[in-house]
């Protein structure tokens, strides 16, 4: 049985846990894992009060913007990756076996020099919008960049690190595996690409061209990312383009708090 599409056929030195004869997603398992997730983390982060004067007696105090902001995605990809586990363990599969098995190594070289490039090429784009579309966008942006060394460290583990990890198990994992179960590999990448795309939010914080194109650059992104999945038979390639195209992103507002700090 393939595991990202229906004519790509598994290695014969594939474990047999990842070539499982009952494939453990379910449909349900789209709308599951955010939602559980998400219901985690705000429940979570609503006893938040109760302890913040326990943390600040202990630790000092506390930029709680900061924690809720940071805090709170740390723990939402946290708590993604958990419930998927979960899933799959009830099923009698393993996340790691299933999703992260070594595959085709060779096919997935290119991740990490395609992921940069790619960061590039989009940053590359966007300078060639009008330049009251790239004033918004760098506002709306400065409105998200951290402005401590601390923060940016935080923001830079939770961009290359978590993020990558949580949206390909998600998005390139169970949602484009379920998809590829019933059409042919390109409407299923696609489908999963649109629903990654949109999201991260860009077509609805900057309607207009530049929300259009920043959500094409990330429809290009998840496209190419899922014809990885298929083309190595993991998601290892996968993650290591989506770190480094994250890490490229993030890289210039790092190392400018670092030449500014002291």
């Amino acid at each position: 049985m393939a595991l990202w599409g229906s004519d790509t056929q598994p290695r014969e030195d594939e474990p047999v846990s990842a070539i499982a004869s009952a494939p453990p997603e379910r449909w349900a398992d789209i709308l599951i894992v955010p939602l559980v997730a998400g219901l985690a983390v705000y429940g979570l982060f609503s006893l938040l009060p109760l302890a913040t004067p326990f943390l600040q007696r202990h630790l000092g105090p506390l930029p709680m913007t900061d924690v809720v902001l940071y805090g709170s995605m740390a723990a939402l990809y946290l708590a993604m990756l958990l419930v998927t586990g979960l899933l799959l363990m009830s099923r009698r599969a393993s996340l790691a076996a299933l999703y992260f098995a070594r595959g085709h190594g060779r096919r997935g070289l290119a991740a990490l020099p395609l992921g940069t490039g790619l960061a590039l090429g989009a940053m590359g784009v966007l300078t060639l919008l009008p330049d009251e579309m790239q004033k918004e966008l760098m506002e709306r942006g400065a409105a998200l960049q951290p402005d401590t060394l601390g923060a940016a460290i935080a923001m830079f583990l939770i961009a290359a690190l978590l993020a990558p990890l949580a949206e390909e198990v998600y998005f390139r994992g169970t949602m484009l595996r379920l998809f590829a179960r019933r059409f042919s590999f390109a409407p299923a990448a696609g489908a999963s690409a649109v629903i990654f795309s949109l999201s991260h939010g860009h077509l609805f914080q900057s309607p207009g061209v530049a929300g259009f194109v920043l959500t094409l650059i990330l429809f290009f992104l998840g496209f190419l990312l899922a014809s990885l999945a298929r083309l190595s038979g993991s998601l290892r390639a996968p993650l290591a383009m989506h770190a480094a195209y994250n890490a490229t992103l993030m890289l210039p507002g790092v190392y400018m708090l670092l030449v500014a700090t002291p």
